[in-house]
C-alpha cells in the first residue's frame, strides 16, 4: 500500500511536468549503451508476453520489466528512467490507443529489438479500422536501431504484411513452413497448459508452459525466438519458459477455499480476449465449467446485442452462467433461450452480490471463467472468495488491478494464499 501511495505524486508531477520527464527519459536511454531494449507492441498480449520474456532472459542476465502494465506514455517515461547499467536487458511494452500516439514512446525507447505480436480489435472506437491500427503500430519499427531485430507474428495478416526497416534482422514466428520460429503439435486443454514442438534453425525442442489457452503460442514462441536471437541458448531458454508464471489477470489459474478453480481473466474484454476465453472454458475437464462475466468492449454493438452474444456463447462452451449488470437478467433469459438449463443461469444487478451467490455455490471440480471490463473490477468476485472485501464501488475508474490496490481491504495473508 505504500509504494502505492508514494507512486501518486510521482504520476501528478510527471504528468505536470511531461516534456521535462521525456527529455530526461529520452537522454537516460541513449546512456545505456550495454543494455538491450526490447519494445512489444500489439492489440493483445503485450503484458504476458513481457512477463515471459523477461522470465526467459533472466536466466541469461540482469532483466529489467515494465512494471506491470505500464505502457502509456507517462509510465513509458517512468519505466525508462528505472533501468539501471546493470540491466543486460529491459523488456517494455509500448502501446498506442489512438492515431498519433505512437511516435513519442517510440522515439523514447528507441528499441534494439521491436516484437510484433498483433492487429485485433481492440480501441476500435479511436481507429477507423484495423489498417489504421496496423499503420499506427509500424512507426515503432521506423525508431528501431540500426541492424536492430525484429519478431513479426507471421500468422497474423496485418503484421505479417508490415514494412521492414532496412538493415533490420527480420525473425518471423509461427505455424507456417519456412518461418524462423515454427510452431506445431500445439495442445492446451485445462488442466493441462500450454506445451508445442519449436522448431528453429534445423532444430527441434518440445517446450512446456504454465500458460493457459493455445491463444498463448504467439507470446511462447516470440519469447524463445527473442532470446535466441540475442544468442541465449535454445535449451536454456528452453527450460527457462517452462517456469514462467501467468500474468494476474490474464487468465490465470487460482484456486479457491472451496476447491474450485477460478481463471482470473478480469482485466481486459475485447472481443478477441473473450473468444479466446471462451475456448479455454469448452475444452476445459471439469465437473461444471462456469462463465462469469461483466460485460465486454470493442464488439461495435450495443449493450443488449453484447448480452445475447454473450449469452449464445455460453449456452455452447459452458455448463452454467452468471451475467451481472443491468441487463444481467436480459443475458440470463437469453442463454435459457439458447439452451442452458434455467438452474444453471443467474443474474445479479452487482458484483458484490455475484460474490455473495458465487461463495456458497463453488465446489471442488468447478472451473470458473471469470470475465470482465477493466474499470468493472471483477476480481473482486474472487478476492470475496478469500477474504472480506471492503471496496464495492459499482463504477471505479482506475485502470489497474485490484491486486495492487488499497482499498480492497484484504489482508497480505489473504492476497498470498490462492496461488496455484
Amino acid at each position: 500500500m505504500t509504494s502505492f501511495l508514494r507512486r501518486k505524486p510521482i504520476l501528478r508531477a510527471a504528468a505536470r511536468l511531461q516534456p521535462f520527464f521525456y527529455w530526461v527519459a529520452f537522454v537516460w536511454r541513449r546512456l545505456l549503451p550495454n543494455t538491450t531494449v526490447i519494445a512489444i507492441t500489439g492489440s493483445l498480449g503485450k503484458t504476458t508476453t513481457k512477463e515471459i520474456l523477461a522470465v526467459v532472459l533472466e536466466a541469461a542476465g540482469p532483466t529489467y520489466r515494465t512494471h506491470r502494465n505500464q505502457n502509456s506514455l507517462i509510465l513509458v517515461m517512468l519505466n525508462v528512467l528505472k533501468i539501471r547499467p546493470r540491466h543486460r536487458y529491459a523488456v517494455l511494452e509500448v502501446a498506442s490507443a489512438a492515431p498519433g500516439q505512437m511516435k513519442k514512446p517510440a522515439r523514447l525507447v528507441r528499441p534494439d529489438v521491436v516484437i510484433m505480436l498483433n492487429v485485433l480489435r481492440t480501441h476500435t472506437t479511436d481507429f477507423i479500422d484495423l489498417e489504421q491500427h496496423a499503420k499506427e503500430k509500424t512507426i515503432l519499427l521506423k525508431y528501431l536501431k540500426p541492424g536492430g531485430i525484429v519478431v513479426l507474428n507471421d500468422d497474423d495478416p496485418f503484421v505479417a504484411s508490415m514494412p521492414m526497416p532496412g538493415g533490420a534482422r527480420v525473425y518471423r514466428i509461427g505455424t507456417r513452413e519456412g518461418v524462423e520460429g515454427r510452431v506445431d503439435q500445439i495442445s492446451s486443454s485445462w488442466p493441462d497448459r500450454l506445451k508445442f514442438v519449436f522448431h528453429q534453425g534445423g532444430e527441434s525442442r518440445e517446450a512446456h508452459t504454465q500458460l493457459v489457452g493455445s491463444h498463448w503460442i504467439t507470446t511462447a514462441a516470440a519469447s524463445l525466438t527473442t532470446a535466441t536471437a540475442l544468442g541465449m541458448d535454445l535449451d536454456v531458454a528452453v527450460n527457462a519458459l517452462a517456469t514462467a508464471q501467468p500474468f494476474a489477470g490474464r487468465l490465470l489459474p487460482v484456486q479457491v477455499p472451496s476447491g474450485a478453480v477460478i481463471l482470473r481473466d478480469d482485466y481486459n474484454a475485447a472481443i478477441d480476449t473473450i473468444d479466446a476465453s471462451l475456448q479455454v472454458l469448452e475444452n476445459a475437464t471439469a465437473l461444471r465449467r462456469l462463465l462469469v462475466i461483466t460485460d465486454m468492449s470493442d464488439f461495435g454493438k450495443n449493450r443488449k446485442q453484447r448480452f445475447k452474444y454473450l449469452a449464445a456463447r455460453s449456452a455452447e462452451v459452458a455448463d452454467g452462467a452468471v451475467f451481472i449488470g443491468e441487463l444481467a437478467e436480459y443475458g440470463k433469459r437469453r442463454a435459457i433461450d439458447a439452451g442452458l438449463p434455467p438452474e444453471t443461469v443467474h443474474a445479479f444487478p452487482s458484483i458484490q452480490r455475484a460474490a455473495e451467490f458465487l461463495k456458497g455455490e463453488l465446489r471442488a471440480g468447478d472451473v470458473m471463467l471469470l470475465k470482465g471490463r477493466t474499470t468493472d473490477h471483477a476480481t473482486r468476485i474472487f478476492f470475496a472468495q478469500l477474504g472480506t472485501v471492503k471496496c464495492w464501488k459499482e463504477y471505479c475508474g482506475k485502470r489497474m488491478l485490484c491486486d495492487a490496490c488499497p482499498e480492497l481491504g484484504l489482508s497480505r495473508q489473504e492476497l498470498g494464499q490462492f496461488a496455484l
